[in-house]
């Protein structure tokens, strides 16, 4: 457990100004003439966990707020807006990449952009290409692979080492997807506060989601079971679960255990223990692999718990998915888990598997789901995260950089009209009855 003296820091002390509604910003955008241009590279892949699921959902908003005004692009290239929106419908970018690469996704190369232009890009993660646009922004996630470099295989280090200095050098500004990140950029790269602004993550299901639940048969007397969300590589500490139950396998006698997540790299570090062979042969222990959305749904809405062990995180989106449902969590209290968690998690200490044996005991013995005051704090936790809030974060900052923009190319238009020199009258004046011209034609005097 966190020692008692530390302040648990929540998001809403960290919260700078209230950004602007989304149509308000649509509004002056829009009016100014600017094109948001949103790069599709995460979203190449088959299955979105965390960092294309985040790229979809802020794309998802942002076009839907801006269909006119909001171009996809990948490297060099336009890549098509039905495309995209028909792989935001299927929650996969399978047929995304098969369809640019080899179908007709692929629009055409990027309008060649001058320093002139109204055209803002928004990299989701990684940049792939840089300088294009008069203002580019992108996101960190984490900065994982310098402060945790023992979780990551060496090209996964290499390849983000050699790209994240030219990706702050080259943005107008750069946006952590916390506090704990923001702070973390400042601290190992020297970024001026200035440059570096907080767009939290957000989550959301789509509205057919209860509906569907409601619909399924329930099973009578369920058996209680805890859900562990993540991809199964060092850094989320699955082993921790796995050693948890090792040395106490009481708990299985009590409850089932679900992890639910693909197997990511360095595997052999998650290595499931010889010892818990037979509670994975009677069930008590499953591990499905990669679920669908719903299926996520449905093991969150009826988990006793979540737990989230992970050493080190740019924010913690299971966190939130885990109390948005309403459905108490189990975190490690590190990085920055705290910040998506506040004061309705319950949070361990991710070296400790003791620490996390009397947090799982804790939530067995009395559990908070059906508590009020903790229900209302989860439905105060959806409200406040959402993708609509995270696409205001952003564009808010990025009105401010238009707005700058359009009031220096006014200033220069001004300087240039008050310095230019006044039309040269000739020295003499001009004989009678010759034609002069008076600017609307000529006329003889």
């Amino acid at each position: 457990m966190p020692p008692k003296r530390l302040a648990i820091p929540t998001a809403s002390e960290s919260e700078e100004a209230e950004p602007l509604p989304l149509h308000v910003l649509k509004r002056r955008i829009c009016k100014l003439g600017w094109t948001l241009y949103y790069d599709v590279s995460p979203l190449f892949e088959e299955h979105w966990t965390g960092i294309p699921l985040v790229a979809a959902r802020l794309g998802e908003v942002l076009f839907d707020a801006f269909p006119e005004n909001t171009r996809f692009f990948y490297e060099n290239h336009l890549v098509s807006s039905e495309a995209v929106v028909d792989a935001f419908a299927r929650n996969s970018g399978l047929f995304l990449q098969r369809d640019f690469f080899k179908g007709d996704a692929r629009e055409g190369p990027m309008p060649l952009l001058q320093a002139g232009s109204r055209a803002a890009g928004i990299f989701p993660s990684v940049k792939r290409v840089r300088r294009i646009f008069p203002i580019e922004c992108s996101l960190v996630h984490d900065l994982s692979t310098l402060i945790t470099p023992q979780f990551h295989v060496f090209d996964t280090i290499r390849y983000h080492m050699e790209t994240i200095c030219e990706d702050l050098a080259s943005n107008t500004v750069t946006f952590g997807v916390s506090r704990a990140t923001v702070e973390d950029l400042k601290a190992y790269f020297g970024i001026e506060e200035y440059r570096l602004r907080v767009a939290y993550n957000g989550v959301s299901w789509p509205w057919w989601f209860p509906i569907q639940l409601a619909n399924e048969p329930r099973e009578e007397n369920a058996e209680p079971y805890f859900l562990v969300l993540g991809t199964r590589e060092p850094r989320k500490n699955i082993a921790c679960i796995f050693d948890l139950l090792n040395l106490f396998p009481d708990l299985l006698e009590d409850c089932r255990f679900v992890i639910a997540g693909r197997i990511g790299w360095l595997a052999e570090q998650q290595a499931i223990p010889a010892a818990l062979e037979t509670a994975i042969a009677q069930k008590r222990l499953i591990l499905p692999g990669f679920v669908s959305e719903f299926e996520k749904y449905r093991l969150l809405c009826g988990a006793t718990a979540t737990i989230y062990p992970s050493f080190f995180e740019g924010f913690g989106l299971p966190i939130l998915e885990s109390l948005s449902v309403g459905t108490p969590c189990i975190a490690s209290f590190s990085s920055a888990i705290p910040e998506a968690g506040g004061e309705l998690c319950t949070y361990f200490d991710p070296f400790s598997v003791e620490s996390l044996y009397r947090a799982v005991r804790k939530l067995l013995a009395c559990s908070p789901k059906h508590n009020r005051e903790f229900r209302a704090g989860c439905r105060a936790v959806a409200k406040r995260f959402t993708w609509q809030n995270t696409a205001r974060q952003i564009l808010s900052v990025l009105l401010a950089e238009m707005e700058h923009s359009a009031g220096l190319a006014a200033g220069r238009i001004a300087f240039i009209e008050s310095h230019a020199k006044p039309e040269l009258a000739p020295p003499w004046p001009a004989p009678r009855g010759r034609r002069r011209a008076n600017g609307a034609g000529l006329r003889s005097e």
